[in-house]
């Protein structure tokens, strides 16, 4: 992710656009493959590519803000940065709002044990931030789970504390 769409994110969220907005626009923008080529396209005219942002995102019923800081991303050249620009708005709008995004993996549905284990650890790692955890099922693990937030990985799986196992027989 460049520098430059973590900036064009943080100005977005600075804007006070509501983040079911952002994500409104993302699904416009990427609904079509051929919306992003067109805007990315440098030989189509700028005022030819506002006039397309203006009816697709006229036709979401998109808040203006939204349409003006796609206008300028067109501009700056920026439109082909668009899904790490989206990507980045949201991973800023968790932080400034104190939610930790989570996926719990297990080897199959996880169990009520394992998603309160899973819960309480991350509330003792993040103390102050809410928890919003997803499962998805990886049969590729012999069992436990492992959580996965944006920086950290937590491996509790059989697998993962063979491998802790092992290397504390190893060292010694």
């Amino acid at each position: 992710m460049t520098q430059a769409a973590v900036n064009s994110a943080i100005v977005l969220y600075r804007l006070s656009v509501e983040r079911q907005d952002v994500e409104k626009a993302q699904e416009l923008f990427f609904e079509t493959p051929q919306f992003a080529k067109t805007l990315e396209n440098p030989t189509i005219p700028l005022a030819k590519k506002y006039d397309i942002i203006e009816k697709v995102f006229g036709l979401g019923n998109t808040p203006k803000l939204i349409t003006d800081f796609m206008k300028e991303m067109c501009k700056l050249g920026n439109c082909g940065y668009m899904q790490d620009i989206f990507e980045a708005y949201y991973r800023y709008w968790d932080a400034e709002n104190h939610i930790v995004r989570a996926e719990l993996i297990s080897a199959g549905p996880a169990s009520a044990k394992e998603v309160s284990d899973a819960q309480e650890l991350l509330q003792s790692k993040y103390p102050n931030d809410k928890i919003s955890m997803t499962q998805r099922v990886d049969e590729s693990l012999l069992g436990g789970y492992v959580i996965k937030t944006l920086n950290k990985e937590y491996d509790r799986s059989y697998e993962g504390r063979l491998r802790q196992l092992e290397r504390k027989l190893t060292r010694r």
